[in-house]
């Protein structure tokens, strides 16, 4: 039984997706609806403070697609950052940023951005719309800002 159940659970397990800082480029450029991009890291308290709010929402809004952009170190990738993930329960994909040199990815992301967790980007290419928020935010300002892309 626990042979079974061990194997239930990898099979289940959310697989991350790693990406270099040109790939997170051509991800964002590309995307054509709605998207929600958390960044956080596991050993950050506010970061994992606020995934649940971030589910919750991606739950309730099919449409948007939501990313959680892991920047843990390199040691996490995969198995430490798949389970976290397991763990929580999150549905969304999960890539891991595999450079650790935020001069290098933060400047995609946002221009102001130096690299301090938790972040989110929202993006809505059909609106024009793109807003980036540095911190950590409560449940009412994910489902605000998640409103605002929806069509």
């Amino acid at each position: 039984m626990s042979t079974c159940f061990f194997i239930w659970s990898l099979w289940m397990a959310t697989a991350v997706t790693r990406v270099s800082p040109a790939e997170l480029e051509a991800r964002l450029a590309r995307t054509d609806s709605p998207m929600v991009v958390n960044l956080w890291a596991t050993w950050c308290a506010p970061c994992v403070e606020e995934l649940p709010y971030f589910e919750k929402a991606a739950k309730q809004n099919p449409g948007i697609q939501f990313v959680y952009l892991s920047l843990d170190l390199d040691e996490a990738y995969p198995h430490q950052i798949e389970s976290f993930v397991s763990k929580l329960g999150l549905s969304g994909e999960v890539w891991w940023m595999e450079e650790s040199n935020a001069n290098k990815y933060a400047p995609l992301i946002d221009a102001q951005w130096k690299g301090s967790l938790p972040a989110t980007l929202f993006i809505h290419p059909g609106k024009k719309y793109r807003k980036f928020i540095q911190g950590a935010m409560d449940e009412g300002a994910v489902m605000k800002e998640v409103a605002a892309l929806r069509d």
